[in-house]
């Protein structure tokens, strides 16, 4: 979570067998990853994963050679503890990072209270892994990493530490107090130097603004939530100097003037400006930016439509998933940034799911009865050609499940579900039903749903509406017109099933290149941090389009 997703070449120093890199790779399959690993068999697993592993020792001055590119970020899990001299090392390794990049660690804490109860009866163990790994040749408290990072000339953006069973340091602590009240200690500083079994530093040449962003919504389902909000900002929180929270329920100020706060709220409506306006006024009190984050057409809510346009006056700013959304919201509001829809991560990935026993398709939809309805009746001749080779499986749209023309056992039906178990469903198929007819709601939809189908690999059959904007036909999705046309894809593919297969690794390959949040965090956090300067004046703006809100503005 700390290897900022908008690094190009990271090096990690004591790769192992690859494991992090991978995790790595998923969020950020572009970016160039090396591992240093100085034993080779790891090493020659890690050489599956990564896109390089140097075999060597960390501390050869020559371990890199000539042709080094400048690094974005250093990789120390758990590694500078088994060096001879840590600081020199790390010291000669700063010298190929970048002038924005960062150093990440891990480093054991040899302040915990394990230790210190271990040394008070005379002891020090010697294991194969953890504290009292007998390879550890240097030890650290949080001052000397501190002290150690300084003196190298970086500037430590966050120091985490990795807490657990609180309650043993707790008691030991408690069992300790009188003692440290005749050292002139105090338990707390001891329970939070005591406490921590490593610390995960991310620091940087660079001194950093800290950004803290507050997302919140109340949307149904829930899901809306995690791919509008809750991942965006994750990803957004790996670049340094960046944190977040995620509310469901209420808001909660976080008040620090020594952040700049944004609040993102997820498609809000104004329809009550008395208590709205209160909400407002004190966010505004307490220092943040209010951003809205809207991903549909607005108009589609024509009973309250003045509410809507209400909304989008009433804050800082606004951000949308398409440009043409953005066209329509800039009447309201002229701050608005387009950020399309994206991936955190991409899932693991078999491109032989395609089994022996046919083709099946994933619907999962709300509210999109119009869409399917015209396609229906061809979609279902086309089963009943060969019932045992078409499956479907089903989330939510129970209509849709109870239209198809197949037997119970070639078709499965899931309800409204959580995020996980809607893409867990997806994952099993091979194939995504994307219908749209072409209507001004579909127009200004983003293609979320065929990103997360490329995802997972599954070939994407989808309509024309929308989705030629970003797919190529025949190419990363299979696109259609009309019902001949989905009929037409469905025979050669009943015919020739390798086709399904190459369509879901072209349409993973469009993902991996195009839609990951990778690729936009820089501009998104960007963005943010060009609007916090102007906080003042774009709460001035906000009032002069709302006179009424100025109004109400309390004492």
């Amino acid at each position: 979570d700390c290897i900022p997703l908008n690094a190009r070449t990271v090096v990690e120093i004591g790769c192992g067998s690859g494991a992090l890199g991978s995790a790595y790779k998923l969020r950020n399959p572009n970016s160039q990853y090396i591992g240093v690993e100085a034993m080779p068999q790891p090493a020659a697993e890690a050489s599956k994963a990564l896109d390089q592993v140097i075999v060597g020792n960390a501390e050869d001055q020559h371990l890199f050679g000539e042709q080094c590119p400048d690094l974005d970020c250093l990789v120390y899990g758990d590694v500078l503890e088994h060096l001879v001299d840590p600081w020199e090392c790390l010291s000669r390794h700063l010298e190929l990072l970048s002038e924005d990049g960062l150093v990440v660690a891990c480093i054991p804490n040899v302040q915990h209270w394990s230790v210190i109860a271990n040394l008070l009866q005379g002891q020090w163990p010697t294991e194969a892994r953890g504290l009292f790994d007998r390879t550890h040749l240097r030890w650290f408290t949080k001052t000397t990493i501190v002290k150690g990072l300084q003196k190298l000339g970086l500037h430590i953006h966050e120091i985490k530490p990795r807490i657990f069973k609180l309650d043993q340091t707790r008691m030991f602590v408690k069992n300790l107090a009188p003692s440290l009240k005749n050292l002139g200690l105090r338990s707390n500083d001891i329970l939070d130097g005591m406490a921590p079994l490593q610390y995960v530093i991310v620091a940087g040449f660079k001194k950093i603004d800290r950004l803290h962003i507050d997302g919140f919504t109340q949307v149904n389902p829930e899901s809306m939530g995690e791919v509008r909000l809750r991942r965006p900002l994750q990803a957004l929180a790996s670049l340094p100097g960046t944190s977040m929270r995620y509310a469901t329920g209420s808001i909660l100020l976080k008040r620090n003037p020594d952040l700049l706060n944004i609040l993102l709220w997820q498609r809000p409506i104004f329809t009550e400006p008395e208590n709205d306006f209160k909400q407002i006024h004190s966010l505004i009190r307490a220092g943040y930016i209010i951003i809205v984050d809207w991903d549909d057409d607005p108009r589609y809510w024509k009973d309250v439509s003045n509410a809507v346009e209400r909304t989008f006056r009433s804050v800082h700013a606004v951000q949308v998933a398409t440009p043409e959304l953005a066209e329509l919201i800039k009447q309201f509001n002229p701050e608005v940034g387009v950020f399309p829809n994206a991936l955190f991560s991409l899932p693991p990935f078999s491109p032989n799911r395609l089994g022996g026993d046919g083709i099946r398709l994933f619907f999962g939809a709300i509210n999109r009865e119009k869409d399917w309805a015209p396609l229906i009746e061809d979609l279902n001749s086309e089963l009943r050609e060969d019932p045992g080779f078409w499956s479907f499986s089903v989330v939510n749209d129970r209509k849709f499940y109870d239209s198809l023309d197949l037997p119970p056992s070639r078709k499965s039906f899931t309800p409204l579900c959580s995020y996980d178990k809607y893409l867990g469903e997806m994952a099993k198929c091979d194939v995504a039903f994307l219908p749209l007819q072409d209507t001004p709601f579909n127009q200004l939809k983003s293609n979320l749903k065929a990103i997360e189908s490329g995802a997972h690999g599954l070939a994407i059959l989808a309509s024309d509406v929308l989705y030629e904007r970003s797919l190529v036909d025949g190419i990363t999705a299979q696109l259609f017109s009309d019902s001949a046309d989905l009929r037409r894809h469905l025979k050669l593919w009943r015919a020739e099933p390798d086709r399904v297969r190459r369509l879901g690794s072209q349409a993973r390959l469009w993902v991996e290149r195009k839609c990951m949040a990778a690729h936009q965090i820089s501009r998104i956090d960007h963005w943010y941090r060009d609007l916090s300067p102007r906080r003042e004046q774009l709460t001035q703006a906000l009032f002069q389009r709302v006179p009424e809100l100025s109004a109400k503005e309390p004492d």
